[in-house]
């Protein structure tokens, strides 16, 4: 990646971990960076912060479906291993290796360390969805962040959560569309309007995870309970 900051083109590279957490340097001043909050943690630049986006779960099809003109890089090479999403895995990595928990100086033990959730956060706030909780809402959970109607979603496509702003208060399932109340619905990652016609779709900030290291990253975050 190659960022500009005050003029100048910089250069990251991974450089290790620190409270589990992975963290870049910029090769032009040696600062230590936060990649999920995008935040110089250390170094010259210590405070700075650059611009961060979302990195979302998305199948090819599902990638297709929200990108019409994408172009996929197909391999001839096989396939080496056992296919691993995240949705089935989540729950079979029991502890963190010992490489971890050697940067980590604490932890917040309001959920499991390997619990899997969806964390968003704003300027303002910052809430973690454990992935048992959403599930226990038919898939599905309203919310507010930041005074902003929320919904949180298993994405059946992305078999991943996911998070958009709404005004809508209710949805329900048909095979794998979401409708909602307002009369739009959620197809293959994609917003449609009640005409059939897409929509952009307005999200916060979010990342699938493992608590440990959202909690450690928001020492702040709520946990949503339904």
């Amino acid at each position: 990646m190659t960022p500009v900051i005050d003029g100048q083109t910089h250069h990251f590279l991974y450089r290790g971990l620190y409270d589990g957490v992975s963290f870049l340097m910029d090769r032009e001043t040696g600062s230590y960076w936060n990649h999920i909050t995008g935040r110089a943690m250390h170094g010259p630049l210590e405070g700075a912060k650059l611009p961060v986006a979302n990195l979302l779960h998305m199948s090819v099809e599902q990638a297709r479906a929200a990108y019409p003109d994408l172009r996929v890089a197909i391999s001839d090479r096989p396939i080496r291993g056992e296919q691993s999403p995240f949705w089935p895995v989540a729950k079979q990595v029991p502890v963190l290796p010992d490489r971890f928990l050697s940067t980590m100086a604490g932890e917040d033990t309001r959920r499991p360390t390997m619990d899997v959730g969806l964390g968003v956060w704003s300027d303002g706030a910052a809430r973690f969805y454990p992935l048992e909780h959403v599930a226990e809402s038919n898939d599905m959970a309203f919310d507010k962040l930041d005074g902003r109607g929320l919904l949180v979603y298993f994405d059946p496509a992305g078999h991943a959560l996911a998070a958009i702003y709404t005004e809508a208060r209710d949805a329900s399932w048909d095979g794998k569309t979401l409708g909602l109340s307002d009369g739009t619905s959620i197809r293959q990652g994609v917003l449609y309007g009640p005409d059939g016609e897409r929509r952009p779709m307005d999200r916060p900030l979010q990342l699938f995870t493992r608590w440990y290291g959202f909690a450690l990253t928001f020492p702040e975050t709520e946990v949503y309970e339904p």
